[in-house]
């Protein structure tokens, strides 16, 4: 998928991730909290991702409020 995120200028930034998850929470991707991305978001808990659905052979386009997963979660795909 590609994220989307603004820095603190306002300036939009984008890359490919790996979308790890959907369920009734929504999306889950994981990321570093220190990376450009990881501080982008926590200063502006906002993004938009893309992504491409074979199956549907259609563009999904997401955008809303991000937020973490639990610590456990984070730790456990991480280990």
């Amino acid at each position: 998928m590609t994220l989307a995120t603004v820095d603190q200028d306002g300036r939009p930034h984008c890359r490919i991730l790996l979308l790890k998850g959907l369920d009734a929470q929504g999306f889950t991707f994981f990321t570093n909290y220190q990376s450009a991305k990881g501080e982008q978001l926590a200063a502006r808990p906002f993004a938009a991702m893309t992504f491409f659905w074979p199956t549907l052979e259609r563009q999904v386009r997401i955008e809303g409020r991000v937020v973490k997963v639990t610590p456990e979660e984070s730790d456990a795909y991480y280990q």
